[in-house]
C-alpha cells in the first residue's frame, strides 16, 4: 500500500498474514487503509503548521539530576540543569489548566510549582485545600517564600520531594494538575521519546489519587488534537476525557520544548481504579 502527499510517500507492507488476524480481508484491508491514511494526515498537518513555528533550539542534555541542580530565572525562564523549565509566555497556558481542575472549596494538587504561574491563578479560584508538590529544593523553598509573602493564601501545602515517594501519602483531591519536568535522561527516553505523551507514567497515579468525581489537567505538545495511541493510554485509566486547544502562544524562537503558536490542555475525568 503506498500513498502520496505533495511533499513525500509512504508505504505499509505487511510482513506477516497473521497481521490483524483472525478479521476478515474486506475490514482488515480498511484497517490497514485507515492506519496508513491517519499517518499521512497528521504528517501533512504538522506540514502546514509548520510556516507558523519558531525554529526552536536544540535541548542540552541532563548533566545533573533537575531535582538536585541549582535554578535560575533568566529573562523570564525558570532554568535548572540547563533546561527550560517553565517560560512567562505560557500563562494563557497555565490558566487554562488552573480553570480546568479548580473550583471555590475545591482540594487540588499541583505537581510542580516552576515560576508559580498557575499555582497563582488556582488561588484566584478559591479552593479550599491547595497542595503543591515540588521536587527541587529550591524551588520549593521559593514557593514556601511565595505563600508566605501571601500569593497563597490559608490552606495552601508546599511538599518538597519527588512526587513518586510523596504523593502516596497526600490522598485524593478534587483536581489534579500535572505540569512538571523530566529530572533526568532516563526520564527524557522513558517517558518523552517514547510514551505517548510525557505525562502517561503519570496517568495511574492521578486516577488513584482523584475523588469519583475529580479531574485531572496536563498539557500535550500535539497541536490540535490526541493521537490514537494517547487516547488508548487515556481509556485505561479515565471513562472520558475532553480536549481544548489554547491559541496564540508566543514562545521564543530558541525554545528548547515547544516551536508552535497552539498547546492541547487535556482533561480526563472518572477514574478508573
Amino acid at each position: 500500500m503506498l500513498r502520496r502527499a505533495a511533499k513525500f510517500e509512504v508505504s505499509l507492507t505487511p510482513t506477516s498474514d497473521s497481521l490483524l488476524a483472525p478479521v476478515a480481508e474486506e475490514p482488515r484491508q480498511w484497517l490497514l487503509d485507515r492506519a496508513l491514511d491517519e499517518f499521512v494526515a497528521d504528517l501533512s498537518a504538522l506540514d502546514e503548521a509548520a510556516p507558523h513555528m519558531v525554529p526552536g533550539a536544540s535541548r542540552p542534555k541532563i548533566e545533573v539530576a533537575v531535582d538536585e541542580a541549582t535554578p535560575a530565572v533568566t529573562d523570564g525562564t525558570l532554568l535548572v540543569s540547563g533546561q527550560e523549565v517553565m517560560q512567562t509566555w505560557e500563562r494563557p497556558l497555565m490558566r487554562a489548566l488552573a480553570r480546568a481542575v479548580t473550583r471555590p472549596g475545591s482540594s487540588v494538587c499541583e505537581v510542580g510549582f516552576g515560576l508559580g504561574i498557575s499555582a497563582g491563578f488556582v488561588r484566584e479560584l478559591g479552593p479550599a485545600r491547595h497542595t503543591i508538590i515540588e521536587a527541587n529544593p529550591d524551588v520549593a523553598a521559593a514557593a514556601r517564600a511565595w505563600a508566605a509573602a501571601g500569593g497563597g493564601g490559608p490552606g495552601v501545602e508546599i511538599v518538597p520531594g519527588r512526587w513518586q515517594d510523596v504523593l502516596p501519602g497526600l490522598g485524593r483531591f478534587d483536581g489534579i494538575l500535572f505540569d512538571t519536568y523530566p529530572l533526568d535522561e532516563r526520564e527524557v527516553d522513558d517517558y518523552v521519546v517514547r510514551d505517548a505523551t510525557f505525562a502517561e507514567h503519570f496517568f495511574g497515579h492521578a486516577a488513584e489519587h482523584l475523588t469519583d468525581d475529580g479531574s485531572f489537567t496536563y498539557y500535550s505538545n500535539e497541536i490540535d488534537s490526541v493521537s490514537r495511541r494517547h487516547q488508548r493510554a487515556l481509556l485505561r485509566h479515565f471513562e472520558t476525557f475532553s480536549v481544548r486547544v489554547v491559541d496564540g502562544l508566543r514562545p521564543p524562537a530558541d525554545c528548547s520544548y515547544w516551536w508552535a503558536p497552539s498547546m492541547a490542555v487535556i482533561v480526563a475525568a472518572g477514574p478508573r481504579r
